[in-house]
């Protein structure tokens, strides 16, 4: 089994890329090797077992040789920071994803398996044990609360317990 990990030399991806070597795959990483991120070029942790691209995800030719010749895929490529250009940033993360799921169809690829990450702004603030109403999502806190200093999820307004996390 061949996995492609996208973003691989970054810090969730290496570490996907040491799991799937440890348990036997054949392991592609494609990386851009973003100079804010990687200031030293190709880190030494990326493991020479692994095949490497260097290839940005707004290079269709790049993706298409990222994704071609493997069974899986871990989409890890993501372009962030704390001022990023958006428009660089709307165009590796939403538009790069594009590109793989076109390049798939477009050569008819036959990858069995695509796992994606994202963060808490899609995922929200996750599953908390509350002493009142038990395991419960609580809503987005606001910045005020930040502002303050208060980092504690407060339980739901309403008591019931939300299905989805039974």
């Amino acid at each position: 089994m061949k996995a492609l990990v996208t973003g691989g030399a970054g810090l969730i991806g290496s570490h996907i890329v040491d799991q799937l070597l440890q348990k036997g795959y054949e392991v592609r990483v494609f990386d851009n090797l973003e100079p804010s991120t990687h200031l030293q070029g190709k880190p030494d942790w990326v493991p020479r077992e692994a095949e490497f691209i260097q290839g940005d995800m707004r290079s269709l030719e790049a993706v298409e040789q990222a994704v071609t010749g493997v069974d899986v895929i871990f989409h890890q490529a993501a372009y962030g920071g704390f001022a990023p250009e958006l428009t660089k940033m709307t165009d590796v993360n939403a538009t790069g994803t594009a590109r793989i799921f076109e390049v798939i169809r477009t050569r008819k690829l036959n990858i069995r398996k695509i796992v994606t990450a994202s963060s808490q702004a899609v995922y929200g603030e996750g599953r908390y044990a509350c002493a009142r109403c038990g395991p419960c999502a609580p809503d987005p806190r606001p910045i005020a609360q930040f502002e303050r200093g208060d980092w504690k999820c407060a339980a739901p307004r309403a008591a019931p317990r939300r299905a989805a996390f039974r």
